[in-house]
């Protein structure tokens, strides 16, 4: 078997579970300094993250998938992933390891970067902050 066959993924845990994302989107894992906060920016987004001198929101996928973290660390991990051009900052509360697995092997939990792109975008609708309270 051909290791170019292979499927690449990095894994990073948020509570208890594990996500995977395809290792061609991830750019660069790095430990959060600060974060500042965006006013008025939908509750998954943490903030703002200064890097190699541009600004990329900070996302928080627990709230975006609802999972209960079972404690928040002080340092913090972020995985930088590229989606159709624009850079993205996804919390990690593991430190995020590669893996490669063979194409048969059925894999869950991928995060395919086009479709939360898509899901983060539609859940930005005015009428759900209204909603809150």
């Amino acid at each position: 078997m051909s290791e170019e066959l292979e499927k690449s993924y990095c894994v990073f845990g948020i509570g208890e579970r594990e996500f995977l994302i395809p290792k061609e989107n991830v750019i660069q894992v790095l430990e959060i300094i600060r974060i500042f906060p965006i006013p008025g920016s939908p509750d998954y987004i943490v903030g703002a993250l200064p890097v190699k001198g541009k600004i990329i929101p900070a996302i928080d996928l627990a709230k975006v998938y609802n999972i209960e973290r079972l404690n928040y660390s002080e340092s913090k991990l972020v995985v930088i992933i590229d989606v159709k051009g624009e850079k993205i900052g996804i919390l990690s509360d593991t430190t995020p390891f590669f893996v490669n697995f063979e194409p048969d092997i059925v894999v869950e939990d991928i995060i395919e970067p086009d479709k939360l792109f898509e899901k983060l975008k539609v859940s930005q609708k005015p009428s759900e902050k209204a909603n809150d309270k």
